[in-house]
């Protein structure tokens, strides 16, 4: 009888030890940041008569990141004479990450800044409020993105400081780049740029509304595609040779 207890003791154990692994859960995983891209509301906006005759509708245009995550993209290429591969960091709570390939492409310079831009990160158009005529585009289409101005840094992880630099965007020389936008800070392209305008030239008198997308093409992952754009209703009027612009109503802040 004895030897019956040992020998069932022995089997005791070991499916005991079973049923413990059995009922452990696997370690959680790092909750995952996204980033949420927008656009500040647009301010500084005026039409530039140029001696030529042009009506150039300049304005400064802000994008921010507004999600939990910071907005960050990598671009590597074998040579100088490659085109870059792009991906978007996508950061955990515990700093690692995944990188998602991104189908944007890089241009160098263009706007008179000897750096590497972001192919159509922000698009600008006017278009008439009535539905009519024809609509015009930006003409600024390569965007190098930093931590320019603070834009709300109450927000979870937003940092006191800039992390990402103008210089990150790199030379001709580069191979690898690295861009970022942080969680609470926005990246301004002021009205005095070079391409910072809307080409009016021509367009006849009445209302019109200047709009101003993040990520037009949705290439980049982020928590929020609907507060991507924002607007401005003006009046468009040519006196004299000379256009002027008066502002009706801007869209609501994000």
């Amino acid at each position: 009888m004895r030897f019956q207890v040992r020998r069932c003791a022995l089997f005791l154990v070991p499916t005991l030890a079973l049923l413990l692994l059995s009922d452990a859960q696997p370690a959680a995983a790092s909750p995952r940041t996204l980033p949420d891209l927008a656009m500040a509301p647009l301010a500084d906006l005026r039409v530039h008569n140029t001696p030529d005759g042009r009506a150039l509708l300049r304005f400064s245009a802000t994008i921010v990141n507004i999600g939990t995550g910071k907005f960050e993209l990598a671009s590597t290429r074998r040579d100088l004479s490659s085109g870059f591969d792009m991906a978007q960091r996508i950061y955990n709570a515990d700093g690692s990450h995944a990188e998602r390939p991104a189908k944007a492409d890089l241009v160098f310079g263009g706007d008179g800044h000897n750096h590497w831009h972001v192919r159509d990160l922000e698009t600008y158009e006017v278009m008439r409020l009535d539905g009519g005529g024809e609509e015009r585009r930006g003409v600024k289409v390569g965007f190098c993105f930093s931590d320019d101005v603070a834009y709300r840094l109450a927000l979870p992880g937003a940092p006191r400081a800039p992390q990402y630099r103008r210089a990150q965007c790199g030379t001709p020389a580069s191979l690898d780049l690295t861009m970022g936008l942080s969680v609470g800070w926005g990246d301004r392209y002021p009205a005095t740029l070079p391409d910072q305008y809307v080409d009016v030239t021509g367009l006849p008198d009445g209302k019109y509304r200047l709009r101003a997308t993040a990520d037009e093409s949705d290439w980049f992952k982020e928590t929020d595609d609907k507060n991507n754009r924002t607007w401005v209703d003006l009046t468009l009027t040519r006196v004299n040779g000379r256009t002027a612009a008066e502002i009706i109503r801007f869209a609501d802040s994000i």
